[in-house]
């Protein structure tokens, strides 16, 4: 473990204790001088050792180092509530969020062992996953969808910079944190979408 990621996963857990502090206790609804004064009084306290910890240091003990989506989208929720503006676009944080969602379906099921096929070995330097990963960027790119180009993009600079111990890809690009997320963002609208769809179609009687 060396200092340097070590830095770094503590800020990141740093990060994500802001933006759920920021949303549990609604800064948007607070005025604009408050929330400031809020958000610099949180980050002093999640970052101050309690004992031999922190509460960052905790919560990355609990969670581990946190992936590039899941700092994106603590990012971004501090950003809604400090200035009561978005980011990134809806459309750009769902296809976020779809792609997160998407990988943890393909990833975790089979890297429990259910299969002799493991995922998680591509992110140790594969080709092949090294290229779908650049297609989807371009792809995303030419879509305007930012949001992912900016996360497949930092992941890999962090991934290759050696930002965190661990040496697999897939943990800068997602954790299940970020994958809990997005399937609990996803599915209700998956299926309030499904039941929507069913009542008009429904025979009027």
């Amino acid at each position: 473990m060396t200092l340097a990621s070590t830095i770094f996963g503590l800020l990141g857990c740093g990060l994500l204790c802001v933006a759920v502090a920021a949303s549990v206790l609604r800064f948007q609804a607070l005025p604009v001088g408050i929330r400031y004064v809020l958000v610099t009084a949180v980050v002093v306290a999640v970052l101050s050792p309690i004992g031999d910890l922190s509460i960052a240091g905790t919560v990355r003990g609990v969670t581990g180092d946190l992936s590039v989506s899941t700092l994106a989208l603590a990012a971004s929720a501090v950003f809604a509530r400090l200035t009561g503006r978005t980011m990134f676009e809806r459309r750009e944080r769902n296809a976020l969020l779809g792609l997160v969602a998407g990988a943890a379906l393909f990833l975790y099921p089979f890297a429990l062992g259910w299969t002799p096929f493991d995922p998680y070995a591509l992110g140790y330097g594969s080709i092949a996953f090294t290229t779908v990963l650049l297609l989807v960027s371009l792809t995303a790119w030419r879509a305007g969808l930012n949001l992912v180009v900016l996360v497949i993009a930092a992941a890999a600079v962090a991934y290759l910079g050696g930002a965190y111990e661990s040496r697999n890809l897939w943990d800068y690009l997602i954790d299940p944190l970020a994958a809990v997320y997005a399937l609990a963002v996803l599915l209700p609208a998956a299926v309030g979408k499904l039941a929507s769809q069913r009542r008009q179609r429904a025979p009027v009687v």
